[in-house]
């Protein structure tokens, strides 16, 4: 028997947990509301959402701009329009962010299935492009380079559109961290030394206070959700921003590590051009940020230091909620403490 791959995998894991619909209802109701005649699932599927592509009836060119993404989601996944509007104001409308019409909720399903149509972006998700070894040849160097400028770019365009954020909301965001950073103090079983965690609390009010800036925050941004050109690993996307928030910039540096090295049975390891990919990164948002005094970008990367620091210990030292969020559970999973450890004891951002 053939074994199955880990994409079926994730799909027969969600639709077991669920008593209606079926893979092939909603494979019947995607192709009805695209008016398709073939669909696949995506490649790289989600835990909490469904999602295919729809391959309409050949009109015309047979493009993959014809193509139609279908994704039924869970009630905590579902997508914010406001949010989804606000991505594509800052980074391009329809281009690095799709558009998501809504079709309320499938009928039937249980629990609550939410039914979205989008267009489909070009390129693949970044995880399946990236190098898998540390160490690379130039051409693929090179292509690293470029995707690491177009994700300064990113965060560039975050920076330079501060959002309001309430007051009550801010307050509500900063003794949320404070909880969880208190919870790894007085746990036995962090990875996490005290004199980090102690640093980060006293840094963590700075992060929140008026004058720094509070920015559109994906909620996910993983090597999953960005997408590339497989050629010269341009980033032609950004999908699912179901957790999107404004929060203080730089929390989402963590991806930096990500993208930066691999991961294998032995562990973690840093692409041996990770010097070259990193001063391409800060070179080119101190350009399109408009950044120029020496002092200023200092200040600027110390706090964005300090803001990675304290993303990357929400996402990888406690479980996660049903939204896909951090949770108030430590967690136990060794392959995330081990990208945690490895990440703490490495260079800087």
């Amino acid at each position: 028997m053939a074994e199955i791959s880990w994409t079926e995998q994730v799909i027969d894991d969600f639709f077991r947990a669920r008593k209606s619909p079926t893979r092939n209802q909603c494979d019947e109701l995607a192709l009805s509301i695209s008016d398709a005649s073939a669909l696949h699932p995506v490649d790289v599927p989600g835990s909490l959402s469904y999602t295919v592509v729809c391959a309409r009836t050949k009109c015309q060119d047979n493009h993959d701009n014809d193509s139609v993404v279908v994704s039924f989601r869970e009630s905590s996944s579902r997508l914010d329009n406001e949010m989804v509007s606000l991505a594509q104001t800052i980074h391009g409308d329809g281009c690095l962010v799709p558009y998501a019409t809504n079709h309320g909720i499938m009928s039937g399903s249980d629990p609550p299935f939410g039914i979205y149509t989008m267009p489909l972006l070009p390129g693949i998700a970044c995880m399946e492009a990236l190098s898998y070894t540390p160490d690379m040849d130039p051409e693929e160097e090179v292509k690293h380079v470029y995707f690491m400028r177009h994700l300064a770019r990113y965060f560039a365009r975050g920076w330079s559109a501060p959002q309001p954020l309430d007051p009550n909301k801010r307050n509500e965001c900063h003794a949320e961290i404070s909880r969880r950073l208190a919870l790894l103090k007085t746990s036995t079983s962090s990875i996490v030394a005290i004199s980090i965690i102690s640093e980060l609390e006293t840094i963590l009010p700075h992060l929140f206070a008026n004058e720094y800036p509070q920015v559109l925050s994906h909620g996910d941004f993983t090597k999953t959700n960005i997408l590339v050109n497989p050629d010269t690993y341009e980033i032609t996307g950004i999908v699912d921003w179901s957790l999107a928030a404004v929060q203080p910039f730089g929390l989402e540096l963590d991806c930096l590590f990500l993208v930066t090295g691999c991961m294998d049975l032995r562990g973690w390891h840093n692409y041996t051009c990770r010097p070259r990919l990193l001063e391409a990164f800060w070179v080119e948002f101190w350009t399109v940020s408009g950044i120029e005094d020496g002092v200023e970008r200092e200040k600027v990367r110390c706090m964005a230091e300090a803001a990675r620091m304290i993303g990357a210990i929400l996402r990888y030292s406690f479980e996660r909620n049903p939204d896909g969020g951090p949770s108030e559970v430590l967690s136990k999973s060794e392959a995330m403490l081990c990208m945690l450890s490895a990440w703490l004891g490495g260079d800087n951002v």
